[in-house]
C-alpha cells in the first residue's frame, strides 16, 4: 500500500472536494489527482463518482474511508504517546455527546486532571454520535441509550425521568403534573428520528395506547424555541431542561419513561491515555453523580 496515495484518498474522501483536499494536504491539486487515480488504477477500482452535482464515495471509497480513518487517527495517537513527556495526557481527545449535564461534569474534571490535553466537543443524537464512535471519528461518548454492542466498553452514569413542558400562555402552564392519557390527540413536537428521549417517550405512549398529534421532528433546540412559540408540547430529559420564563414543565405521574447515560469507547481502544484517563474519571462520576432536581421555572 502506497501510504502517500491512501492519504491523499483520505483527504478527498473527507472533504469531497479535491480543491480543499490540496489545501488541507498543502500540495497541489495535480499532484493529489495523480496519486489519487494512481490508487484506483493499482487495484482496478473506482473510488468516487464525479458528477456536476459534485464528488461522491462509491461503496468501496465509503468502506476504505473507514479502514484509512482508523489508520490515520492511529497515527496521531501514535505520535502523541511518542510525544507525551513523563506520561502524562496530552494531545486531543475528540468527545461526542447527547446532551451537556454529565459530559460538562467530566470534562471539568478531565481539565482539571489531565491540562495538557486538548477536548473537542461534538453533539448530536445518539444514533449520529454511536456512528461516529465506530468509524473512529469520535474518541470517547457520551450517549443516551445501551447499544448492546459487545465492540464497546460502556459505563452507566445515571437514569433520568422524560417531562413535558408547554408555553406559558397554554392551559396547562399553571401546571406542575400530567397523567400520559391526557396527551392524547395534543399538538406534541419531537426530536428527531434516532434520539433515545423520543424513543423511549414513544415506548410509553405506545404501552398505553396515547395517540397525540405530532406536528413537527426537529431539533433539540429547535423544539424549546417551537414550543416557545406556542406550536406545541415539547418533551425532554429533566436534566435537559433549562428554566425560561416562556415554558412550564410538567412531570408525569404514571407510565414514566426514562432516559440513560453511558459514557464508553471502543474496547479496541481503551488502552490509549487520552480514552482511558476519560473512562476512569467516567467510574468516579458514576458513583457520585445524581441528577439535579427540576428547577423551578421563573414565573
Amino acid at each position: 500500500m502506497n501510504f502517500s496515495q491512501l492519504r491523499s484518498f483520505y483527504a478527498v474522501g473527507r472533504e469531497l472536494s479535491f480543491t480543499r483536499a490540496a489545501e488541507f494536504l498543502n500540495i497541489g491539486q495535480p499532484t493529489l489527482t495523480t496519486q489519487v487515480r494512481a490508487l484506483e488504477e493499482t487495484y482496478d477500482v473506482k473510488l468516487f463518482l464525479r458528477s456536476p452535482r459534485g464528488l461522491k464515495l462509491t461503496e468501496t471509497g465509503e468502506a476504505l474511508l473507514v479502514i484509512a480513518r482508523q489508520i490515520f487517527s492511529l497515527e496521531e495517537q501514535a505520535v502523541e504517546l511518542l510525544s507525551a513527556s513523563d506520561g502524562q495526557v496530552s494531545g486531543k481527545l475528540r468527545v461526542g455527546t447527547v446532551g451537556p449535564f454529565f459530559v460538562m461534569k467530566l470534562l471539568a474534571n478531565f481539565h482539571e486532571n489531565h491540562p495538557l490535553a486538548q477536548v473537542f466537543v461534538e453533539s448530536g443524537n445518539s444514533d449520529l454520535i454511536y456512528r461516529r464512535l465506530l468509524d473512529y471519528e469520535v474518541d470517547v461518548a457520551v450517549l443516551g441509550f445501551n447499544y448492546d454492542d459487545p465492540r464497546l466498553e460502556m459505563i452507566s452514569l445515571g437514569r433520568h425521568e422524560v417531562i413535558v413542558f408547554v408555553h406559558e400562555s397554554h392551559p396547562w402552564s399553571g401546571r406542575d403534573q400530567l397523567e400520559l392519557a391526557e396527551l392524547d390527540g395534543q399538538r406534541l413536537i419531537l426530536r428527531e428520528p434516532g434520539s433515545m428521549t423520543r424513543r423511549v417517550f414513544e415506548e410509553a405512549l405506545a404501552r398505553q395506547r396515547v395517540r397525540p398529534k405530532v406536528v413537527m421532528e426537529i431539533s433539540r433546540d429547535a423544539v424549546r424555541e417551537a414550543v416557545a412559540a406556542g406550536l406545541g408540547i415539547g418533551i425532554v430529559s429533566e436534566t435537559e431542561f433549562v428554566p425560561d420564563s416562556r415554558l412550564q414543565p410538567l412531570r408525569i405521574v404514571d407510565h414514566k419513561a426514562h432516559t440513560e447515560a453511558f459514557a464508553m469507547c471502543l474496547r479496541a481502544r481503551r488502552h490509549l491515555r487520552q480514552i482511558d484517563a476519560f473512562m476512569k474519571l467516567a467510574e468516579e462520576t458514576r458513583t457520585e453523580a445524581s441528577p439535579p432536581p427540576l428547577a423551578e421555572t421563573e414565573r
